[in-house]
């Protein structure tokens, strides 16, 4: 799925893609249902990074029509390449500052046809795309949340492209250029922030997907490798301190799987909304982390070019910056922290743990994209503490006194009026991941009945301390510092690479199966 361009040199294989493409929107219309699509794209480009992120880049466009209501156009155009073309230069992502504008083509300002002038930058695909679904101002002068609007361009309303060269993903085709001739409107006018948040809503699967992927391919690639390799006439995986390291990679990467899945399995609800933004912040970010660690461990097998393990960790860096907002989603996270502490409804574990067992088995329609707004913005939250100590894990783990040193933080943050300075409100967001990220591991264990899983639970509850001390710490806070846990001691009645292996197979179990697909 690579050729060698003479503009460009080695690049994904546009043309191809073309072909295959139309496979990933067959699996979204009319049912929508998006992780059967990445499924589909999974099987058709398999571990290369540069052609699931080309692919997932014309995907996100393609959705943009069907959240902008037009069924009809995205069918007609299923042969299609396409781009996102939302940054530019000037702005990055603050995308109410867009300096793109589209002026009617006649007097009806109701009509679709318009003419759009402007340029985009850093944009996938665009070289070699058929259509660009443009954000862009009807009215240069306003900046409101109703001054944006969506487009789709056809390419022949596109020149001067320039290609902007990367430190990763080598082979994508990235540019910036200009924009200078007709278009037509999706949607309606001044509605194009919404049709974006519509679109953003499920996608906040993709970038995530891909992202446990790299792990899933890396951790094992590096288990084996250090069962094999040699020093001092011995595996290096026999020695204590490369175990303990990998037994914590594998067990804190063994939650970053759970946590995918598991939202997953509660995607068709307002658990979306909160847990989507977790996928697309909090989870690209320790998964970039994990990744780093796994080759430092590994040491110089990771630099040769034909190793998962570097390469992974190198391109898993590009995951925060194509999904493009992780800082915003952690904001919006925040303004959750009032509802998600202080909620009292009682969670019923054995009807979530059914859903955790038995509800991803099989990728199923939800039609996420056409959700009701309100209802994603009101995310059903039930008593946290209660539900953990409803796990029954056993562990002396605080769960109430995690709940009030939350209160206690946000509470004094108020007093503080630093509620609205952005650098502790994406703090404050950060927090409830990682107090979302606990949950999940207690889950995790109950779900699996794994022993060793008990120490997942223990690392994320000290890397929630760690950071919720850092934050007491940097802002001169009087609220209380919280003390760590101990580890369980390591049980490897394995061999070790068969106790590693064994773990990490655990927590992929809740995967989906995969669904054949025919490429062609």
């Amino acid at each position: 799925m690579f050729v060698n361009d003479p503009k460009f040199g080695d690049i994904v294989d546009f043309a191809r893609l073309r072909q295959s493409i139309r496979h990933l929107y067959d699996a979204l219309l009319p049912d929508f249902n998006m992780h059967k699509s990445l499924q589909v794209g999974n099987d058709l480009y398999g571990d290369e990074p540069d052609l699931m992120i080309a692919a997932g880049a014309s995907m996100l466009a393609w959705m943009t029509i069907i959240a902008a209501g037009e069924d009809e156009i995205a069918e007609d155009l299923k042969d299609s390449l396409f781009t996102l073309g939302w940054t530019e230069e000037e702005i990055g992502s603050d995308l109410l500052s867009a300096n793109t504008v589209a002026t009617p083509l006649n007097d009806d300002r109701d009509g679709v046809d318009y003419y759009l002038k402007g340029r985009k930058w850093l944009i996938n695909n665009s070289y070699h795309a058929d259509y660009h679904t443009i954000v862009a101002k009807t009215d240069p002068e306003s900046s409101g949340p109703r001054s944006l609007s969506i487009f789709l361009v056809p390419q022949s309303s596109c020149k001067n492209w320039e290609r902007l060269e990367t430190h990763v993903l080598r082979r994508m085709v990235l540019t910036k250029f200009d924009i200078d001739g007709p278009g037509r409107l999706l949607g309606r006018v001044g509605h194009g922030l919404q049709i974006l948040q519509r679109m953003a809503m499920p996608s906040k699967y993709q970038c995530a997907y891909v992202g446990v992927k790299l792990l899933n391919e890396a951790i094992p690639a590096s288990i084996e490798h250090l069962a094999k390799k040699r020093i001092f006439n011995e595996n290096p995986i026999n020695f204590s301190n490369v175990l303990r390291q990998m037994y914590n990679l594998v067990l804190q990467a063994a939650v970053l799987n759970f946590i995918y899945y598991r939202a997953l399995a509660f995607s068709a609800g307002s658990f979306l909304q909160f847990h989507g933004v977790m996928l697309k912040s909090w989870l690209l970010l320790r998964a970039n982390e994990l990744l780093g660690q796994n080759l430092l461990v590994v040491g110089s097998k990771g630099f040769l070019a034909d190793s998962v393990i570097g390469r992974n960790a190198i391109d898993s860096f590009v995951l925060p910056v194509f999904d493009g907002h992780y800082t915003i989603n952690t904001l919006m996270t925040a303004k959750h922290a009032k509802r998600y502490l202080g909620a009292s409804r009682r969670a019923d574990v054995g009807e979530r743990m059914a859903i955790v067992r038995h509800g991803i088995s099989s990728s199923r329609a939800g039609d996420q994209i056409r959700a009701h707004s309100r209802k994603l913005r009101n995310p059903d939250f039930f008593d946290y503490a209660q539900y953990i100590e409803d796990l029954d894990l056993p562990v002396d783990l605080d769960a109430r006194g995690i709940v009030a040193a939350m209160q206690s933080l946000a509470d004094e943050l108020g007093e503080r009026d630093l509620l609205m300075d952005p650098e502790h409100r994406y703090k404050l967001g950060t927090m409830l991941h990682w107090m979302e990220a606990l949950l999940a591991a207690c889950e995790m264990w109950k779900a699996t009945e794994e022993e060793e899983y008990l120490n997942a639970v223990i690392m994320q509850h000290n890397a929630f301390v760690n950071q919720f001390n850092q934050i007491i710490s940097e802002s001169a806070l009087r609220t209380r510092f919280l003390g760590l846990l101990r580890q369980r001691p390591m049980r490897c009645l394995e061999a070790p690479r068969d106790f590693l292996l064994r773990l990490y197979a655990l927590a992929q179990q809740f995967a989906a199966p995969r669904e054949a697909v025919v490429a062609e």
